[in-house]
């Protein structure tokens, strides 16, 4: 644990999105933290939730949302002009969050304030354009002469390592962690038919066509197939199914937190059948929530997060290759000893790794670095 309880942080972060609340209450109450909110309309965007000025979760922490203009955030640069001990932030999703990127990275330097940017990207498949090869080029730059860089996983660490040629004592994991709640019992997935699970958005970036063909082609006897989720190519996957005649494919639609936990409880194996279209997929929480529901796991390699998580509980099958997802799916609805034991080793891998603490020991471990090497 940090002893200095009063270092001062800067922590910009683009949303206030549902699984980052705990993480940002429990760094107030170790840190003097200013938190600011730079686009808080990206939440709405991606998952269709609105947050509004008043973020409920973070009572009690000092956080501001700037309104946007432009696609700029109005009011960052004289935030970021404030003395502080430590500035996180950082990001090019739009050429507006790079140019307020470059901002804050120019004001740290002249304040010679330490600034460690905290990111979620790896390795996927990118264009090769003259537009990219610039973006890279400013990229590495930024990162090269920051402080620290914060990444959930190995494959970030990798891709910063290796593609953007940051020193490798440079980067540090910092796990991606999920503020799940709920009452998990193994013992309500003891039922007859296998139930395999699917959580997520419905657009083609997920690759639920494949999950379908792969599902289409099991050897499993009474087994169903539960999409839960809503999105633009939800018409599309209703019609695949019918003209394929898939049967036992229930879609839901979005549903509460409740009735999520039941599927979750009473699913035999989660399944994500992630494809690089324009970019992977960074982390996929969704990994989380199955593992913390007793759920073995398979994802594909274009899913950020399957690395660090998917050990001895689950398999990485490439992307869009539906018989290589057929095949493991088969191993495991067809071996009750071994959907048995990947079931506990989920938890097992939950419990132990990805908790808040996990999240905080190590930023903590980070300050601590930054602070001996200044």
């Amino acid at each position: 644990m940090v002893k200095n309880m009063k270092t001062k942080i800067l922590f910009t972060h683009n949303t206030a999105m549902w699984y980052r609340l705990p993480f940002f209450r429990k760094l107030s109450e170790i840190y003097d933290l200013d938190l600011v909110f730079t686009h808080i309309n990206v939440i709405h965007d991606v998952y269709d939730k609105n947050v509004e000025n008043r973020i409920e979760g973070l009572e009690g922490v000092n956080y501001t949302v700037l309104k946007n203009s432009g696609g700029f955030a109005r009011g960052l640069v004289s935030k970021v002009l404030h003395r502080y001990d430590l500035t996180v932030g950082g990001s090019w999703d739009t050429p507006q969050e790079l140019l307020e990127s470059i901002l804050l990275f120019v004001i740290t330097k002249i304040k010679r304030e330490p600034l460690v940017i905290w990111r979620e990207d790896w390795d996927w498949q990118r264009e090769n354009s003259i537009k990219e090869r610039i973006l890279i080029l400013i990229i590495k730059f930024l990162c090269n002469h920051s402080d620290a860089i914060l990444v959930p996983g190995s494959l970030h660490r990798e891709y910063f390592n290796k593609r953007l040629d940051v020193p490798i004592d440079k980067i540090h994991i910092m796990p991606n962690v999920s503020n799940i709640e709920g009452n998990a019992d193994l013992s309500k997935k003891e039922h007859s038919s296998r139930k395999i699970l699917y959580v997520g958005r419905l657009i083609e970036r997920k690759g639920v066509k494949y999950l379908l063909d792969a599902y289409n082609n099991l050897d499993v006897a009474d087994c169903e197939l539960i999409i839960v989720g809503s999105g633009p190519e939800e018409e599309n996957l209703k019609e695949y199914v019918n003209e394929n005649m898939i049967k036992n494919v229930t879609f839901t639609g979005k549903v509460n937190n409740e009735k999520l936990e039941e599927y979750y409880n009473s699913s035999n194996l989660v399944v994500i059948p992630s494809i690089n279209k324009g970019m992977g997929d960074p982390w996929v929480f969704v990994l989380n929530e199955a593992m913390y529901y007793y759920n073995p796991v398979i994802a594909t390699n274009a899913v950020g997060a399957a690395p660090d998580m998917i050990k001895d509980n689950g398999y990485i099958v490439e992307e869009k290759d539906s018989t290589a997802l057929t095949d493991a799916m088969n191993k495991i609805l067809n071996d009750e000893s071994l959907q048995k034991k990947m079931s506990l080793k989920s938890k097992e891998i939950i419990d132990n790794e990805f908790q808040y603490v996990n999240m905080i020991n190590s930023f903590n471990d980070l300050i601590k670095k930054i602070r001996d090497n200044n």
